[in-house]
């Protein structure tokens, strides 16, 4: 059964910056995100393409709209 952990604990390392890569323009935490696309095979079938971008408040609505 997992440690409870008190409130503050929780808040304490939510809060902190401590590995968490920083973006300098919109001092935001950039984060790792995987996206899923449609590659055509040599086959001529269609399968997934996976890869990941880093994704912060700078570029979220580019890459949810597809321009990345």
């Amino acid at each position: 059964m997992p440690k409870g952990r008190a409130f503050a604990a929780r808040l304490a390392h939510e809060i902190s910056t401590e590995g968490k890569v920083m973006c300098p323009t919109c001092n935001t935490e950039v984060k790792k995100v995987k996206l899923i696309r449609n590659k055509k095979s040599k086959a001529n079938t269609w399968a997934p393409k996976y890869e990941f971008k880093s994704m912060c408040k700078c570029n979220e609505k580019d890459i949810m709209a597809g321009k990345i």
